[in-house]
C-alpha cells in the first residue's frame, strides 16, 4: 500500500475515534460552564435590570430551559457553525474566534517550525558525540531551557531588547502610530514576533532536543546501524539515513503534543506580549465572566488539540507502520 493511502486509512480511523471525544469536550464544557453560579442572563441584561426585561432574555436564550434541553439547542446550533453570540463584544462567538485563531497558529506553527529545526540539528550533533564537550552542553542547555517557563523568559527579553537595548518591540502585532505597507510591513510583522517566538522557541527547542537526542541515542545502537557501518556507509549516512528517520517517530509525537499544550496554553505567553491571538481573548472571555464566549473558545481548542493529536498519530503510523492499529 502506498504512503499517502496509508496515511488517508491512518487519518480515516483516528477521525472515528475522535467523534465521541470531541462530543464528551462539548458536552463536559457546556455542562461546568453553566454550573457556574453566576447568571448569564443578568450579565446579558445589564446593571439593575427590571424582572420582565430580565425575564425576556431568559426566554430568548433558552436560559429558563433546564440544562439538558439548553445542551441539546446548543449542539444542534454548534453542528450548524453557531456558536452563540459573545456578551461583551456583542458579536459571534464564531466570527470571533475565526478572527484571532490564524493569529496564534501563526505564533505556534512558526515557534514549533523553528524548534524542531534547531532542536533535531542539535539532538543528532549531541547523540552523534555522546559523552563529549558538545553532547554534555547541549544536554545542559536543552535541560535549562525546559525549566524556564515561557512567560518568565518572555519578560527576561523584554527587559533586555525593549526596555534596556530598545531594539525590538514588546506588545502587540504591529505599529500602532505607524502605517506600512508592502514589504515594510512584512518587516514590522517580523519585528513584532522576535520577541514572542523566541520566549516559545526557547521553551520548545529544549523539549525536542531532549527526546530526540534520546531516541537518536537508542537509535543508533540498533542492529541496522551495525549493519550500516559494516557495509562502509559513512558516518553522515548513517546518522541521516538510518537513525534519525527512525528517531523522528518520536519527535513527530513530541510536536503533536506540543502544538496542543501551546494552544492551549498561550494565554500566559500572549499577555506577556499583547498578542491578539486566541489567549488574549480567552483572557477577556474569563475576566469580563463572557460564558459564550469561554464556552466557545474552550471547545475550539479542544477540537484542535483533538486534531492535531490525530493527525499526529496517523504520521507517526506512517512513519512506522508497527504502531497503526
Amino acid at each position: 500500500m502506498s504512503a499517502p493511502a496509508h496515511l488517508a486509512i491512518a487519518i480515516g480511523r483516528r477521525m472515528m475515534m475522535a467523534v465521541p471525544v470531541v462530543m464528551a469536550i462539548v458536552v463536559l464544557t457546556f455542562v461546568l460552564i453553566r454550573l457556574s453560579p453566576t447568571d448569564p442572563a443578568v450579565l446579558l441584561a445589564g446593571d439593575a435590570p427590571a424582572p420582565e426585561f430580565l425575564e425576556k432574555i431568559r426566554t430568548q436564550y433558552h436560559l429558563d430551559e433546564p440544562v439538558p434541553k439548553q445542551l441539546a439547542i446548543y449542539v444542534g446550533s454548534a453542528l450548524q457553525g453557531d456558536l452563540g453570540t459573545s456578551i461583551y463584544f456583542r458579536k459571534p462567538v464564531a466570527e470571533l474566534i475565526l478572527a484571532h485563531a490564524p493569529v496564534t497558529f501563526l505564533l505556534t506553527l512558526t515557534s514549533l517550525a523553528i524548534a524542531s529545526v534547531i532542536g533535531v540539528s542539535l539532538a543528532v550533533l549531541a547523540a552523534s558525540r555522546p559523552a563529549t564537550a558538545a553532547d554534555t552542553a547541549v544536554t545542559t542547555l536543552s535541560l535549562a531551557g525546559y525549566s524556564m517557563p515561557a512567560f518568565w523568559i518572555g519578560q527576561l527579553l523584554i527587559l533586555a531588547f525593549s526596555v534596556w537595548l530598545g531594539w525590538l518591540p514588546s506588545n502587540g502585532m504591529g505599529s500602532a502610530r505607524e502605517s506600512f505597507e508592502g514589504f515594510e510591513l512584512l518587516v514590522d510583522r517580523v519585528r513584532h514576533m522576535v520577541l514572542p517566538v523566541t520566549s516559545l522557541v526557547l521553551f520548545e527547542l529544549a523539549i525536542v532536543t531532549r527526546f530526540t537526542r534520546a531516541a537518536m541515542v537508542q537509535a543508533l545502537r540498533q542492529d541496522y546501524v551495525t549493519v550500516a557501518r559494516a557495509k562502509g556507509a559513512s558516518p553522515a549516512r548513517v546518522l541521516w539515513r538510518h537513525a534519525l528517520p527512525n528517531a523522528l517517530v518520536t519527535t513527530v509525537t513530541v510536536l503533536g503534543l506540543e502544538f496542543g499544550f501551546l494552544l492551549a496554553g498561550s494565554v500566559v505567553t500572549e499577555i506577556v506580549f499583547g498578542w491578539p491571538g486566541l489567549g488574549r481573548l480567552f483572557f477577556d472571555a474569563i475576566f469580563r465572566r463572557d460564558f459564550p464566549l469561554l464556552t466557545g473558545c474552550f471547545i475550539f481548542t479542544s477540537v484542535m488539540v483533538v486534531l492535531a493529536n490525530m493527525i499526529t498519530d496517523a504520521l507517526v503510523s506512517v512513519l512506522d507502520p508497527r504502531t497503526a492499529r
